[in-house]
């Protein structure tokens, strides 16, 4: 395995300034990428922390019908729905929400987890290897929708593109692979709160790894955007 590449810290007061910085970050990011390819690809967390950074970034002014979003995970649950991943990119990036932007949606596959998930992984077979991967993470360390001692992050398990989650007394999910948020050409990692910043700080020091793990080990190196409160 390649060495690490470096975690750059970029450290604010609250949520709301490290998103803002983001946005901004990967806005240059993708102005910078449509200068020399035709279409950008970049995937978004859902949840709650990331949605005033979706709100900033949308507000760039950018050629958006040359950029594709897609999300790093979402719930195995109506796109209609309170918890639907979909749902909330639509309402808050609004280059998607007004159709301007492409989108690769974890919907429309049918009712069977399974069938959904092999469909799904033959589409994003089809795609490119990501442009920039925005990702965020849970105190027990998940990213995206793998956790702590999925069988995914084995390092024998066969990487299909697409990981099914069952967590406890939660719907299913469906979820970007290891491989692929490995390959992301740029990632950056959006947190806040002590306890989070702590999470990245034991890594050396942890004899089972995390899922946030495979983001502080990639060649590629890592940027983290962590806000205080």
């Amino acid at each position: 395995m390649a060495p690490a590449g470096p975690t750059a810290w970029f450290r604010f007061d609250t949520l709301e300034g490290a998103c803002e910085a983001l946005s901004e970050s990967v806005g240059v990011r993708i102005r910078a990428l449509l200068d020399r390819q035709a279409r950008v690809l970049l995937a978004v967390p859902g949840g709650t922390s990331p949605r005033h950074f979706l709100e900033t970034l949308g507000e760039v002014p950018l050629d958006w019908g040359r950029v594709t979003l897609m999300p790093t995970d979402e719930r195995f649950v109506a796109p209609e729905d309170a918890a639907s991943n979909e749902r909330m990119l639509r309402e808050r990036f609004r280059p998607l929400g007004e159709g301007r932007c492409g989108f690769v949606s974890f919907h429309g596959y049918g009712s069977d987890l399974e069938a959904a998930a092999s469909a799904l992984c033959a589409h994003i077979a089809t795609l490119p290897t990501l442009d920039i991967l925005v990702s965020g993470m849970g105190a027990d360390g998940h990213i995206a929708s793998l956790f702590p001692g999925d069988p995914a992050l084995e390092p024998d398990c066969p990487d299909s593109g697409v990981a099914i989650a069952r967590p406890d007394g939660h719907a299913p999910r469906l979820s970007l692979s290891p491989g692929r948020l490995l390959e992301a050409r740029w990632a950056g990692l959006l947190i806040s709160g002590e306890a989070k910043q702590a999470v990245l700080a034991a890594a050396a020091e942890r004899t089972r790894p995390l899922p946030i793990d495979l983001l502080l080990r990639r060649p590629q190196g890592l940027d983290v955007y962590w806000g205080r409160r």
